[in-house]
C-alpha cells in the first residue's frame, strides 16, 4: 500500500480498480474494495494494519461490478450517490450483475454463478461533508462519466479521487454517462483549482493533468461519433469503423486490442440504446 500523501493510501496490486484508504482522527474512510475474493483477505489485512479506528465507513464511487462485486472486508456502513439505489434496486437478488467486470480473463472462481447484493447503508443526493479530522472529506456527485458517480475530496492533503472520470491505459465505460457533463467535470478538474491536487483515477492510481486534457479530446471525438451514430437505423458496421479511432487516446498493450475493441463496441451499443430510449420518452412528453 502506498503512502500518497499524510495518512491517505491507495493499493493498485488489486484487479479491477485502485483502492482507497484515508487515516483519519475518526477512523478509516475506504473508497472502494477489489472485486475478486483472494484479494478481500489481502485488502482487510492492509486496512487492520493501517489501523482501524473508532469508527469505518465505505464509499463506492459508482456501481460498475468492479465496486459491487464485493462483500466489505470489515463491517462498514457503505455510502453512495442516491442515484445508485435505483440500480441496485433493478439488479436481480441472485444473479450474474448487468455489466461485465473489467478483469481480462476472469478465473471461474472470481465471478460466482450467483451474486448476491448487498444495499448500501447511506446515500447522499448533491454533496455530503464527513467531519472526521479537522477539515472535512468532501463527496461530490459527478454523473459526467456514470449516473451514480462520486468523487471524494480531501483538501487538508489537497488529494481527490475520481473513479472512472479519468482512463489512461484501458477505454472508458460509457453506459450511464452524460458526455456533455462529463466534459464540464473534466474542464473543471483541469483548472487552476486543482492544480496541486493529486488527482486518483480508480483505474490507474495518480494522474497527470496530461491525462485530462487527453481524456477530454477523447471525449470531444466521442460526442461527434455518438452524434453521427444516432443517425442511423442500423450503426454495427460504423461503429466497427470508429473504434480504433476511439482507442488511440490510450495506451495499453498490443494482444489487449481485440478485448478493448469488443469492450468499447459494447459500451458504445449501451450507450445509443439509452440515448435512443431517453429521446423517444422525451418526445412521448412533449406530445402530452
Amino acid at each position: 500500500m502506498e503512502e500518497i500523501a499524510q495518512q491517505v493510501f491507495i493499493e493498485q496490486c488489486f484487479s479491477g480498480v485502485v483502492t482507497g484508504a484515508l487515516k483519519l482522527h475518526r477512523g478509516l474512510i475506504i473508497i472502494d474494495s477489489p472485486c475478486r475474493p483472494d484479494e478481500w483477505k489481502a485488502w482487510q489485512k492492509k486496512l487492520i494494519h493501517l489501523g482501524s479506528g473508532a469508527a469505518q465507513l465505505m464509499i463506492l464511487l459508482d456501481t460498475h461490478p468492479d465496486r459491487l462485486l464485493n462483500m466489505p472486508p470489515i463491517e462498514a456502513p457503505i455510502l453512495v450517490q442516491e442515484n445508485a439505489l435505483e440500480i441496485f434496486h433493478n439488479l436481480p437478488i441472485a444473479t450474474r450483475p448487468l455489466e461485465k467486470p473489467s478483469t481480462l480473463e476472469p478465473e471461474p472462481d472470481d465471478m460466482p454463478q450467483q451474486t448476491r447484493w448487498s444495499l448500501p447503508d447511506l446515500c447522499y443526493t448533491q454533496q455530503i461533508s464527513l467531519y472526521w479530522d479537522d477539515e472535512p472529506v468532501v463527496v461530490t456527485h459527478q454523473p459526467g462519466a456514470h449516473l451514480a458517480g462520486s468523487w471524494v475530496r480531501y483538501e487538508t492533503e489537497k488529494v481527490i479521487f475520481i473513479g472512472d472520470s479519468v482512463v489512461v491505459n484501458q477505454p472508458p465505460f460509457l453506459a450511464w454517462c452524460s458526455i456533455d457533463r462529463w466534459i464540464e467535470e473534466l474542464t473543471w478538474l483541469g483548472s487552476d483549482f486543482f492544480k496541486h491536487h493529486k488527482i486518483i483515477s480508480g483505474r490507474d492510481g495518480v494522474i497527470s493533468q496530461r491525462s485530462i486534457n487527453n481524456m477530454v479530446k477523447f471525449l470531444f471525438h466521442l460526442k461527434e461519433v455518438v452524434s453521427e451514430l444516432l443517425l442511423m437505423d442500423d450503426p454495427d458496421k460504423d461503429i466497427v469503423q470508429e473504434l480504433p479511432g476511439l482507442l488511440k487516446y490510450f495506451h495499453f498493450e498490443r494482444e489487449l486490442k481485440e478485448q478493448y475493441q469488443k469492450r468499447l463496441s459494447e459500451e458504445l451499443h449501451l450507450l445509443l440504446k439509452r440515448l435512443k430510449t431517453d429521446r423517444m420518452q422525451g418526445e412521448s412528453h412533449a406530445d402530452e
